[in-house]
């Protein structure tokens, strides 16, 4: 560490000889030179952790060129870690010179020796004391024991500066901790702070064992609020940030409280619905002529979807799909609202599991109806599935490329049911294949031959390796859909039962498709096509719940834990008499 002073003073010049006028060795300033410092006369090692009279460091000093704190030719203030050094300018003969700083120095080994006397003296006063207790904790639990190296050059470890002077911005920080595991939760906390209040000491606020921050109120001083956000008048940052680390690393804002201290609801942008009057009845389209267009919707922080914006209605027919919201909004389970319209008249309406929005009751128009501040909560409605959870995964884009695929996150162990159909009967589906190279059986389908009704199957895995799709391929010009389910509580090897299947023909009443459960507890899971009719046109009797699957089809209910040995089945209602296909399968319990 650089502590000695060196130059300034009245011999400090740098000189050289020459020969001028006809006079020889004539004495010269040399504004410029360059000094270098050694430890000797000759040979030793050049000294190079120099530094100026301001700290900056150096490696060699300048001789002044001239300025208005030193004349030319005067070599400047500057310090190194010796108190005498061999210099040289320009390279030429080495001269000692010692620190000017000898006062200083002469008054710090004063200081010393007076306070080791005195320290001696109180140790000699003490010493039956000292004898009675360990020297080493007497020393640590004393008042500074050697305050004169408690300076800006030296130090104890163990006696920091209380308070750090005006530093320049820092490279890395003043402490870090850093643990070799994660500290058990009766580890001591990182860092306390106890106030005595009304004569009780009490731990106010504390980093804990792994270094997470906790504050209490004082029993008596309630109105100290353990933590206050102060936000900048002219301040647009959040008080208090939520964030969320994704799987690659960034980081994503999930919530907070905002400037003006209210809770963040959204982090979201209003989304468009675009698929407005899908059966193309020409009733229905977006209104523009008051409030937001086109119809939007969004999430809420707690799980909620606002719905905005209005359509312009000729009429409302009951059956009619008003529209339909995008597929990340979608809910887990119908939803039954009421939109009011500009004649007065309420309009009950529908939301399935597919996001199709379905009036319940006829109204005379023209009218606007209006979904303003429309909310829904997107969770599953509680249901008596006992130990099953069945959830509807997605469905496939419908059309006549094979194959048609299913986008999900499966999860290794579950099972998967996979209903697949096509608009006709005679089309059928050749394999089933996912991205993982997981196994899939069929497990029934309709018709075997022939060309009555609907092509309707049935797939199930129970994969060993997560996959991220599932592709249904097929033979033949008819429209292929496919909806996948997921479902727990299942028997791990032998999850199926009992299955059937089979077509009708045209009728808006078919027979049921029945199975008999073997024993109690079965899921029952049934699934039916009947084009040309949409999901919001097939109804399944009593006793069934829908679940989700796209708008087009296969339509699916499932029944929990029905009476075991008695046939079971669901009859479906069709708006338009249409052929059919049906297939039901009955799932054993783990």
């Amino acid at each position: 560490m650089t502590i000695y002073a060196y130059g300034g003073g009245l011999a400090d010049w740098a000189m050289t000889t020459a020969t001028a006028d006809g006079v020889s060795l004539l004495t010269q300033l040399v504004p410029g030179a360059v000094i270098t410092c050694w430890t000797e006369q000759v040979g030793g090692d050049q000294i190079t952790d120099l530094a100026t009279e301001d700290g900056l460091p150096v490696t060699q000093v300048t001789v002044s060129a001239g300025d208005e704190v030193y004349a030319a030719g005067t070599i400047p203030r500057f310090r190194a870690p010796h108190t005498s050094m061999w210099l040289s300018a320009d390279g030429g003969p080495r001269l000692h010179v010692t620190t000017s700083d000898w006062p200083a120095v002469l008054a710090d080994v004063l200081a010393t020796a007076t306070t080791a006397q005195q320290a001696a003296s109180a140790a000699a006063s003490s010493a039956a004391e000292l004898a009675a207790e360990s020297a080493v904790p007497a020393h640590v639990e004393a008042l500074d024991p050697h305050a004169v190296y408690l300076n800006t050059s030296r130090g104890d470890a163990r006696y920091p500066l209380r308070r750090p002077g005006l530093m320049s911005p820092l490279a890395e920080p003043i402490e870090v901790l850093r643990f070799a595991s994660t500290p058990p939760a009766e580890a001591a906390d990182v860092r306390q702070v106890w106030v005595t209040h009304l004569g009780i000491e009490r731990l106010v606020a504390w980093l804990n064992e792994r270094g997470y921050p906790r504050a209490e109120q004082v029993p008596g001083a309630l109105w100290d609020a353990p933590y206050t956000s102060i936000v900048n008048y002219a301040g647009t940052g959040r008080a208090f940030l939520v964030q969320r680390r994704g799987p690659d690393n960034s980081r994503v804002d999930i919530g907070g409280i905002d400037v003006s201290g209210r809770v963040v609801t959204s982090e979201q942008a209003w989304s468009a619905v675009t698929v407005i009057d899908p059966n193309a009845t020409g009733n229905y389209t977006a209104s523009t002529a008051v409030g937001p267009a086109p119809l939007q919707l969004r999430w809420e922080a707690d799980d909620i979807v606002r719905m905005q914006g209005r359509l312009t209605c000729t009429a409302v027919t009951a059956g009619h799909v008003l529209m339909r919201i995008p597929d990340q909004f979608l809910p887990q389970s119908a939803r039954l609202i009421t939109l009011p319209t500009t004649t007065g008249a309420a309009v009950p309406c529908e939301l399935l599991v597919n996001g199709d929005v379905v009036a319940r009751a006829t109204v005379s128009g023209p009218l606007d109806l209006s979904v303003d501040d429309v909310t829904y909560a997107r969770v599953v409605a509680e249901q008596d599935t006992g130990g099953w959870t069945l959830d509807y995964a997605g469905s496939g884009t419908p059309g006549t490329t094979s194959p048609i695929t299913v986008t999900h996150s499966g999860v290794a162990d579950r099972l998967y049911l996979l209903v697949i159909s096509r608009s006709t009967a005679t089309d059928p589906y050749t394999t089933v294949t996912d991205s993982a190279g997981n196994s899939w059986t069929r497990q029934t389908y309709a018709p075997t031959s022939g060309s009555v009704g609907r092509r309707i199957e049935m797939w199930t895995c129970i994969p060993a390796t997560p996959f991220a799709t599932v592709s249904a391929a097929f033979t033949g010009a008819a429209t292929a859909y496919a909806s996948l389910y997921e479902i727990t509580g299942h028997h791990p090897s032998t999850p199926i039962d009992q299955v059937a299947s089979d077509f009708r023909s045209a009728s808006t009443t078919p027979t049921a498709v029945q199975v008999t459960p073997s024993g109690a507890g079965r899921l029952v899971v049934s699934a039916c096509q009947a084009n040309n009719n949409t999901i919001a046109q097939m109804t399944p009797s009593a006793g069934w719940i829908v679940l989700g699957s796209h708008s087009g089809g296969p339509a699916v209910a499932y029944q929990v834990d029905p009476p075991a040995g008695s046939p079971l089945g669901v009859s479906w209602t069709f708006a338009n008499s249409v052929g059919s296909g049906h297939a039901i399968a009955a799932l054993q319990p783990e």
